[in-house]
Order: C-alpha cells, then sequence, then structure tokens
C-alpha cells in the first residue's frame, strides 16, 4: 500500500534529526526536507480503494488527481481557544504531504517563531521555544497538526496501511445530516529498515481508533473523531466549505474546526478554528 511512502518518509524524518541532534531543536531551514517528503504513491503497491473510500475520494477530485498531489500549500487565519472560552488570533502556515502522511505548521507568535513537523506519527518541534509562545496550542500541537493531516487527506489516509477499517451500514444523525460511520483502528506502521540491516524506530500513532462520518449526500468524510483512550484525549475535527486548490487540483476544507470530544464522540469546547486564507 503506502507502506514504503511512508517507511521513506519515516527515514526522512529520523535522519533530519540525527543532523539536528534532536527532533526538538532548532532546524535552520526545513523546505529542502519537505520536498524530500513532497512524494507520489507507490504505484505498485497502491491498493484498490474499497466503494466508500472511492467515493470519498471521488469527492475531492479523484484518484487519478490525488496521485499529482505531491505537496498542498496554504495560510489560515486561526482561533486558538482557552479553557476559559476566550480565543487568541494568529496566523499559521501549513505544508501538507499527503502521501508522505506528513504536516508542517509554521507561525510567528509573540516571543518566539515556531515550526513543528508531523511525519508518518513522528511529531518534533524543529524551531521555537515552548515556554515562550502565548499561543493556548502550544501544548497541544501534535494533537492539533494530527487533526489537520486527517481532515485536510482523508481519502489518503484511509488508504494507510497500519488503519483497519469497518464500514458501518448503518446511516447516524450529526449537525442534521445524514452520515455513515467508517470505524478505524490505528496500529504501528510496518518497520522500516535503514541501511546494514538495521531498523529503523517507528512512533506509536497518536490516535488508535477514530470514526470517519461520510456524508451521504456528497460522499465526503468531512467529519473526523479521533481518539486515544490511554490517554483519554478525544477530538472531533469538522472540515467545512470544501474548494478546491489551485495548484494541485485536490479539494479540501476551507474551514476547519477542532473540538474536544470524548469516547462518544459528542463534540465539546472548541479547541480551535483554521479559516484558510483565498
Amino acid at each position: 500500500m503506502i507502506t514504503r511512502v511512508i517507511r521513506e518518509a519515516v527515514l526522512i524524518a529520523v535522519a533530519t534529526l540525527m543532523v539536528t541532534g534532536c527532533g526538538r531543536q532548532v532546524a535552520e531551514d526545513s523546505s529542502s526536507d519537505l520536498n524530500l517528503l513532497a512524494t507520489g504513491p507507490d504505484r505498485e503497491t497502491l491498493p484498490v480503494p474499497r466503494p466508500w473510500v472511492l467515493a470519498a475520494l471521488d469527492a475531492t477530485g479523484g484518484l487519478a488527481t490525488w496521485m499529482q498531489s505531491k505537496r498542498i500549500d496554504f495560510d489560515a487565519v486561526v482561533t486558538a481557544y482557552r479553557d476559559d472560552g476566550s480565543f487568541y488570533l494568529t496566523e499559521h502556515h501549513f505544508s501538507v504531504c499527503p502521501w508522505s502522511g506528513a504536516l508542517q505548521v509554521s507561525a510567528r507568535e509573540p516571543g518566539t517563531e515556531f515550526t513543528c513537523r508531523i511525519v508518518g506519527g513522528q511529531y518534533s518541534l524543529l524551531k521555537g521555544d515552548s515556554s515562550a509562545d502565548a499561543s493556548p496550542l502550544s501544548p497541544e500541537y501534535r494533537d492539533y497538526a494530527e487533526a489537520v493531516l486527517q481532515i485536510v487527506t482523508t481519502p489518503i489516509r484511509m488508504l494507510d496501511d497500519n488503519v483497519v477499517l469497518l464500514h458501518r451500514p448503518a446511516p447516524v444523525m450529526r449537525g442534521g445530516q445524514w452520515y455513515t460511520p467508517i470505524e478505524a483502528k490505528y496500529g504501528v506502521s510496518s518497520p522500516a529498515t535503514e541501511e546494514k540491516g538495521k531498523q529503523a524506530p517507528i512512533p506509536e500513532p497518536c490516535w488508535k481508533e477514530g470514526t470517519y462520518f461520510q456524508n451521504q449526500s456528497t460522499s465526503l468524510a468531512d467529519t473526523i473523531w479521533l481518539g486515544d483512550p490511554a490517554r483519554q484525549k478525544f477530538l472531533v475535527v469538522r472540515g467545512y466549505d470544501y474548494n478546491r486548490t489551485a495548484r494541485n487540483g485536490v479539494l479540501i476544507p476551507t474551514k476547519i474546526e477542532i473540538c474536544h470530544s470524548d469516547p462518544d464522540a459528542n463534540v465539546g469546547q472548541r479547541l480551535a478554528v483554521i479559516d484558510l486564507k483565498q
């Protein structure tokens, strides 16, 4: 499936950490790393999408278009919410490499500039000082980045080799619309192998389980529940107003809402709202 692509992505991430000395140290320039991650799928091992996955692909531009989509960049205004209901406004730049399972976020915050990245489940803070970051999202960056990666590249994440999907035919009502739930169990990806036969470290998945809610009217899987019972951490991420990206041709949400949740996928307090700049 996408095993080889993810393996190579993780190896790139590991090599980057070795060069910088630590995943939380500053990287002077990460653009070259992103170019290496901006790859297409392994066509020889790409699986035949199941009907509901194919419908999600078609709803966002089609498999052929996604296969040409190696990197998606966009800027957004982000409203981050504090526990007391107050909010913090900022701007983030996102770079997404769908087939590498990679997303990078960068921003200028008062007191620090930060860049963080998720690659095949491996999180690293490439630039910035967490203690000087005023954003309420600072302690949540990994979960935040994973949630954005999931909703922007949903059909591709449904093809990942470490995901087991279970299609539930009984529809459910959410927000006045009917959805078909597709349950997901996330495991560790197949081990990657470095040179000389050494096995590269593969991180545990950020989320252990989830549910893709596929809209029965549009076939968009525009709502995702993500859970990690061990951490008692649950999120619901929702995409709105899907539009075609000028460069890549795939459709992505132009507004993303991330909320805290519970084991039953109920929507709780907002964590962040992301409005893409047009």
